[in-house]
């Protein structure tokens, strides 16, 4: 979820950072209802927009030009070309093109929502807010700018507002499993692992097929406490996986394997992940750990000694050391 290019959807989606810290007070929604405004594209955005969507971004900026020269009123025409400001880079151009989109139509939820998007990128939270805000009271059900107003409300630490929005989110968009997975680590870092493991199940048919969702899926269900729910999302993540798969699902599916009383199989699929990636720290210290605990001894010894070559300082080398110093005695 993210900007819109006008009513076609959304551009992108994406997994917000979680944020922590004190909360803050919600703005006060309006107390008139509004008509949303959903502006009809001329034939030169029209045709602009398409090109846009296939990625020719300087073909579409000069009808998105040509177009704001016939109509400089046409808030349609701006919202897309700030959306091709931001392709560019440009982010002081893009808010001006969202600002000027705003002022030309007041009740234009995409441009208010596109607005708060590149207000938080630029670290304005309470600019952020109140255009998301904006979004959200001109359309209830917009859910794009629902999720994008409970990440920012999360940067702020306001947690309670951040639920509410990411509730919200999910009551207008249940099949997309994204407001879900953010939700649930909202829930995780709260120390609500119960709720956090019923939206991830609620996740679960969402993400199938989509390996990067089900590995986010199945950490948390592991850090939830319900590691046989991981090991499932991930063993079917497995399923749709490229080959070779990628190392992160193997190092994933690995630990949950381990957290569900699996070590022979934890330990043959880590070792997968350490042939693919033979200069992780990290996941030479997940093997040697497991091989320790397993009695292996001698292959734990080797697997934390290069641990210790790979990254000497690193922040695995003391927990490294201890388990030498363990074995050894």
């Amino acid at each position: 979820m993210g900007r819109s290019l006008s009513t076609a959807g959304f551009v992108f989606a994406a997994l917000g950072s979680m944020a922590c810290g004190s909360s803050t007070p919600s703005p006060a929604a309006p107390t008139t209802a509004e008509v949303v405004s959903r502006p009809i594209a001329s034939p030169k955005v029209m045709q602009g927009e398409q090109l846009l969507a296939k990625g020719a971004v300087k073909e579409a900026a000069v009808l998105f030009e040509e177009a704001i020269a016939d109509d400089p009123n046409d808030a349609r025409a701006w919202l897309d070309l700030g959306l091709v400001h931001e392709e560019e880079g440009d982010w002081s151009s893009a808010e001006k093109a969202y600002r000027r989109s705003t002022e030309i139509d007041s009740r234009f939820a995409e441009a208010f929502n596109n607005l708060g998007v590149l207000l938080r990128e630029r670290g304005d939270l309470s600019g952020a807010v109140n255009m998301l805000g904006r979004a959200v009271a001109l359309d209830a059900d917009f859910g794009a700018a629902r999720f994008n107003l409970a990440l920012a409300y999360e940067d702020q630490g306001n947690r309670e507002a951040a639920e509410r929005e990411y509730l919200e989110a999910i009551r207008v968009l249940p099949q997309d499993p994204v407001p879900r997975i953010n939700l649930a680590m909202l829930y995780l870092d709260s120390g609500r692992p119960d709720q956090a493991a019923e939206q991830l199940r609620a996740a679960k048919p969402s993400v199938a097929g989509d390996v990067l969702l089900s590995v986010a899926v199945g950490s948390a269900l592991r850090r939830a406490g319900a590691p046989e729910d991981a090991v499932e999302v991930l063993h079917a993540a497995l399923e749709h996986a490229s080959d070779p798969p990628p190392t992160e699902l193997l190092a994933e599916l690995a630990l949950a394997l381990y957290a569900a009383e699996e070590p022979d199989a934890a330990i043959r699929t880590m070792r997968r992940a350490v042939s693919q990636r033979p200069d992780d720290a990290a996941l030479q210290y997940a093997l040697g750990t497991m091989l320790t605990k397993r009695g292996d001894v001698d292959q734990a010894r080797r697997h934390l000694k290069r641990v210790l070559k790979l990254e000497p300082d690193g922040p695995f080398a003391e927990r490294a050391k201890a388990q030498l110093r363990a074995i050894e005695r």
